[in-house]
């Protein structure tokens, strides 16, 4: 039962996604919470396009944030068990977090300053990186993200109710989140915990797995 949750853990997150965008469209009427499950939904559907359809964020991340251009997935030390419990993490203490302790307002204003920053990785870094227009998850990381963040900023912050330190904690605390959930030794750990491997549509995306043959030349042209 759980590993089969893991292994459709994507789709898991498409499914909440949906109930959460109807819980919120139907129940909530306070602004700033409903801002933050807007992203809550903007950020399930984005687990869902970068490792579902049409995914392929698995292997742009190896070679964009990690250097590596290998092919051979089993190699990365990136599973679904990894893969789940970074992003849920990552949801949980930046975005349901702030939902149950509003009064801690640095929270809230982290939890919207990295809807920013997922927009500048999805629309400049991996673009500018593999040279493209498009990569996994660049859809709901630039169009659901930037708009709820630009909303959020535009109509319902106020900026009187926080101190200076408040924007540091706030860039301090997603700083730390995303340390924890994709950089720590757990991380790493349970990307080698064997049982929970990718689908190559997951890995590679629609293009699938690249020719080796094609690897292997890009990798002595750099070296030349």
């Amino acid at each position: 039962m759980f590993r089969n949750l893991v292994n459709h853990w994507h789709e898991v997150s498409a499914f909440l996604g949906a109930a959460v965008a109807v819980c919120t469209i139907l129940l909530v009427e306070e602004p700033v919470q409903k801002c933050l499950l807007a992203a809550i939904v903007a950020m399930l559907l984005h687990f869902y396009e970068e490792f579902g359809f049409p995914g392929g964020f698995p292997h742009m991340g190896v070679k964009v944030l990690l250097g590596s251009d290998g092919a051979d997935s089993t190699k990365w030390h990136c599973n679904n068990l990894n893969s789940m419990f970074g992003n849920w993490t990552a949801l949980l203490l930046l975005y349901i977090v702030p939902l149950f302790l509003p009064s801690v307002r640095f929270l809230t204003l982290s939890a919207m300053l990295f809807l920013f920053a997922e927009v500048l990785m999805h629309l400049v870094l991996f673009n500018v990186r593999q040279r493209s227009l498009y990569n996994p998850g660049m859809v709901t990381g630039v169009v659901l993200m930037g708009a709820i963040g630009l909303f959020y900023f535009t109509s319902v912050f106020d900026e009187s109710v926080l101190a200076w330190w408040d924007w540091l904690l706030a860039v301090v605390w997603f700083v730390a989140v995303f340390a924890f959930c994709f950089r720590s030794p757990l991380y790493w750990k349970l990307g080698d915990v064997p049982g929970y491997p990718l689908e190559e549509q997951t890995a590679f995306g629609l293009a699938g797995r690249p020719d080796d043959s094609a690897t292997i030349a890009s990798g002595d042209a750099r070296t030349a």
